[in-house]
């Protein structure tokens, strides 16, 4: 069995649940991130239509996402 290498993360990164708005091509426009996924369903739902649930990470300074 291999085992599953997981990289770390960058300073200046956060990893978790993101909401993104999308739109005709992912990512989409960054709404928020979460430790949790049931918090982010959560958020996506209230915001409403047009809003999903992705893993991945976010840079604040620079608004890059990178979904997982």
């Amino acid at each position: 069995m291999q085992a599953l290498r997981v990289d770390p993360v960058p300073p200046g990164w956060q990893e978790g649940w993101l909401v993104l708005r999308v739109k005709e091509k992912l990512p989409g426009d960054f709404v928020s991130i979460h430790a949790r996924a049931e918090q982010a369903l959560e958020d996506a739902h209230l915001r409403g239509p047009g809003h999903q649930v992705f893993h991945g990470r976010h840079r604040e300074a620079t608004g890059e996402i990178v979904v997982d």
